[in-house]
């Protein structure tokens, strides 16, 4: 027989069928709810409790209990020794220290900035936008441009060459994010200190659902007369660093205290890392993560349609609860091992993992796992659409969301009806990132300019969406309305 539990935690825990880590992020969620700002608990803090290496201080016995649906007395807790030792976890003690009032105050305002800025995220879009040459902006969608970065017709993703540069000089030793310049972004981690990294106050004070440090593919160049594009390596905390500071710093200065924008919009003089960042399109100054966005086109003798996706705020650290093409993703290999590395550096793939995970609801490729292999379904099913021309898929250009700087890929898949219900009897209503919107948007142009006219819709989705109607005649089959 095995040795008897120190505590019912394992068990409780295992029945609600929640990791250690699900368990530490809901007690510091209702931690958050209830106020108790110095909340830290971890998937470590679960593991010394379940073992009895440590006893929870009272805050967090009842925080459990609550999470679990139990009293603190159905948790069969064991007091441990009292034997003096090191306090070596913030849960020995971070519920019996008083944050200073001050520090306090800063990491409240910054969760407020970081909620105003998902919710006027249209409107900072656009002011952004207006931060930079008229001839840099693509339209009213939020999102500017090089005009070398625009092909003159849609690119068949068949046709794109991708350039692997992993030893291309890292821009770390350009900027990061830590300079004095981006310090206003971040907010107090102790009264002698403000944290370091955008990413660790994310972490500690508002870490949505998803939020992993992965290997990501970082831009270096952008050639359409070559049809190439290069690539070289960073990883999301390196990119999210300097782009989520960029935007914070902006909705700091634009917004007022009710959040809403201000009368006096700010210039490049108000935005001291802006500014330092200067010309967006050197890419060789920041890492610049592009995510691939597609709009997803259902083309059929009746009318062509196509699908949107409401990404959940709770759930992302992006452009949450705007509308948004489906799928989108961060261009980045499905595992840490060397030979998904080689063969994920390809768009097409990007893209169908996204699918299988954002409209399938397959688990997503997080990084931790073996390689996809794509003889299995549905990239088999895919890969056989696409050579028989059931679907085509195009790029229509590269972007940056005015915003965050972050680099957009967009393209269009056109998939033809027949496939695309075949497909559709496994779509899911929700996904890890949040919904699929039920009313498929029919491509015309009066409901695409009703659409983007609401302001809902993300830019880079907005981009996706104005640029397919702008080449529909070369991209939807003739068999279709147009």
């Amino acid at each position: 027989m095995g040795a008897t539990p120190p505590n019912r935690i394992r068990e409780l825990r295992t029945a609600a069928g929640l990791s250690q880590r699900d368990l530490a992020e809901r007690i510091n969620e209702l931690a958050r709810h209830e106020q108790h700002r110095t909340a830290a608990a971890s998937a470590d803090s679960v593991g010394r409790w379940e073992r009895g290496d440590h006893t929870p201080q009272p805050l967090y016995q009842r925080l459990l209990a609550k999470t679990l649906g139990v009293t603190v007395q159905d948790l069969h807790l064991v007091p441990t020794s009292a034997r003096p030792g090191p306090l070596d976890a913030p849960e020995d003690y971070m519920d019996v220290v008083t944050l200073d009032p001050r520090v306090k105050h800063s990491q409240d305002e910054w969760r407020y900035t970081r909620n105003a800025l998902n919710a006027q995220r249209h409107a900072l879009s656009q002011l952004a936008a207006r931060l930079y040459p008229e001839a840099h902006r693509l339209g009213t969608t939020g999102l500017i441009a090089h005009p070398a970065w625009l092909p003159s017709t849609p690119v068949d993703l068949a046709d794109i060459e991708l350039e692997h540069q992993p030893h291309a000089p890292s821009p770390a030793s350009e900027l990061d994010g830590q300079e004095d310049e981006a310090s206003y972004a971040r907010p107090m981690q102790s009264i002698n200190r403000r944290y370091a990294r955008y990413t660790q106050a994310i972490r500690d004070l508002a870490k949505p659902r998803l939020f992993d440090n992965r290997l990501c593919w970082r831009l270096t160049e952008v050639s359409w007369g070559d049809n190439l594009m290069a690539f070289g390596d960073t990883t999301y905390f390196a990119a999210c660093d300097v782009f989520e500071s960029t935007a914070h710093e902006l909705a700091c200065a634009a917004l007022a205290e009710d959040g809403t924008p201000r009368d006096r919009s700010p210039t490049m003089r108000d935005l001291p890392f802006r500014r330092l960042i200067g010309n967006p399109f050197n890419l060789g100054r920041r890492p610049v993560m592009p995510a691939i966005s597609t709009l997803t086109i259902r083309n059929a003798p009746g009318g062509a349609e196509f699908l949107l996706h409401r990404r959940d705020p709770r759930s992302v650290a992006a452009a949450g609860g705007m509308l948004q093409v489906i799928p989108s993703g961060i261009f980045q290999p499905s595992s840490v091992l060397p030979s998904a590395q080689e063969a994920d550096f390809d768009l097409w793939r990007n893209f169908m993992r996204e699918f299988s995970e954002e409209l399938l609801g397959n688990p997503e490729h997080d990084g931790d796992g073996q390689p996809v292999n794509y003889s299995h379904e549905p990239f088999a099913t895919l890969e056989a659409a696409r050579r028989d021309g059931r679907i085509r898929i195009y790029c229509l250009g590269v972007a940056m969301d005015a915003l965050t700087l972050v680099g957009e890929i967009m393209t269009v898949a056109v998939v033809d009806a027949e496939l695309f219900d075949e497909l559709g009897r496994d779509f899911v209503d929700r996904n890890d990132e949040g919904a699929i919107v039920n009313e498929r948007v029919p491509f015309t142009e009066k409901a695409i300019a009703g659409l983007l006219a609401g302001g809902r819709v993300a830019p880079a989705g907005s981009g996706c969406i104005e640029l397919a109607w702008k080449h529909h005649a070369a991209i939807m089959d003739t068999r279709g309305t147009l």
